[in-house]
This record gives structure tokens, sequence and C-alpha cells, in this order.
């Protein structure tokens, strides 16, 4: 439920970025680019690597959760075919 949780926030702030970025990813508001001030501002690109990380834990968790579910199934169809013998 966590991944989740945490796929929908993403979702919603990159649909906020997005909004008020309009669709370039790239652009640089406020500071100039090679600047680090307190003027920095969140750009998309931030989220949609954060998205990504999000991404690749949901996909490893479900592949986690299937091979185990698969484990146990193949172990109760050995333990049905020793019974058969």
């Amino acid at each position: 439920m966590t991944v989740l949780g945490a796929e929908q926030i993403v979702g919603v702030l990159v649909a906020k970025i997005l909004s008020t970025q309009g669709l370039s990813p790239f652009a640089v508001q406020g500071a100039a680019a090679g600047s680090f001030g307190a003027t920095q501002t969140v750009q998309a690109l931030d989220i949609f690597v954060v998205q990504a990380n999000t991404n690749t834990l949901l996909s490893h968790l479900l592949s986690l959760c299937s091979c185990l579910w698969l484990w146990r199934w193949v172990g109760k169809l050995k333990d049905e075919s020793n019974n058969f013998v």
C-alpha cells in the first residue's frame, strides 16, 4: 500500500509541475542554470526521476509477489502428485 500511495503522490506532483511549467521539463525558471541559490524550484525532470524510482520499486515488489505465489502453487502441485504415487 505504501508503494501505491507513493505512486499516487508522485503522479499528482507531476500533474502540478506540468500544469504550472508547461510541457517542457527542461525549462529553467527563476535562478540561472548554473547558480544554486535559495530561489531554485523543483523542476519537472526531478519529479520524473522520483517517479522512475518509484516505478522500479513497484515492479520489483510485483515480481517478488508473483514469484512467491508461483513457488507456493508449484509446491502444492508437487505435494498433490506425491499423493497419487
